[in-house]
């Protein structure tokens, strides 16, 4: 019940930062703060979610990149956030695989 009302914060977080972020508000970006606040939390709660904002940060590197240069200045929790969703497993990942089995098994002693 308790991962189900952390979600529901997350997902209203979410929303009201995307809505927020296009109005014309005195301070810039002010939307972004709910937002990633709200990614964090969703992502700390749902291993799906964190899977998915890792494999958008490796396909969209400017997303990848505006959330780098934003990390200093958000919470702590946003931080861990971004740590935790480096796109560095799907480059390992992509590395591995063109790699192939061959040069895997060439490896081995037997």
């Amino acid at each position: 019940m308790q991962k189900v009302l952390w979600l529901v914060a997350a997902w209203a977080l979410i929303i009201v930062g995307l809505l927020i972020m296009p109005l014309p508000i005195p301070v810039p970006l002010i939307g972004a703060v709910p937002l990633m606040v709200g990614l964090a939390l969703l992502t700390t709660h749902s291993k799906m979610a964190r899977r998915a904002l890792q494999y958008t940060r490796h396909r969209l590197e400017w997303l990848s990149h505006a959330f780098e240069r934003f990390a200093h200045r958000m919470p702590v929790m946003v931080r861990v956030m971004i740590r935790r969703t480096r796109p560095h497993a799907f480059v390992r990942h992509k590395r591995m695989r063109d790699k192939g089995p061959e040069s895997q098994t060439a490896d081995t002693p037997k």
